[in-house]
C-alpha cells in the first residue's frame, strides 16, 4: 500500500505520487473501494497513473494482484 502525497492531472488521467510503491506484482489498484486499471507511465519515481477526474490526496492505494 502507498499513501498519495501529490497528484496532477493530464487530460483524462491523474498521476498519483505515493510515499512508496511496494515491490510486488500488480494489475490493478484499489482506492476507496473502487478498482482502477493502471495507465503506463515512465520516468516518474513512486508514481502511478489512472483514468479519473477525482482527487486522491491523502488516500491509501492498495496494489491488487489477480
Amino acid at each position: 500500500m502507498g499513501i498519495v502525497k501529490k497528484e496532477f492531472k493530464l487530460g483524462r488521467y491523474v498521476v498519483l505520487v505515493l510515499d512508496q510503491i511496494p515491490n510486488v506484482s500488480y494489475n490493478s489498484f484499489r482506492i476507496n473501494g473502487k478498482t482502477y486499471k493502471p495507465v503506463p507511465i515512465y520516468d516518474t519515481k513512486n508514481s502511478i497513473a489512472i483514468e479519473s477526474d477525482d482527487s486522491f490526496l491523502g488516500h491509501t492505494v492498495e496494489f491488487i494482484s489477480q
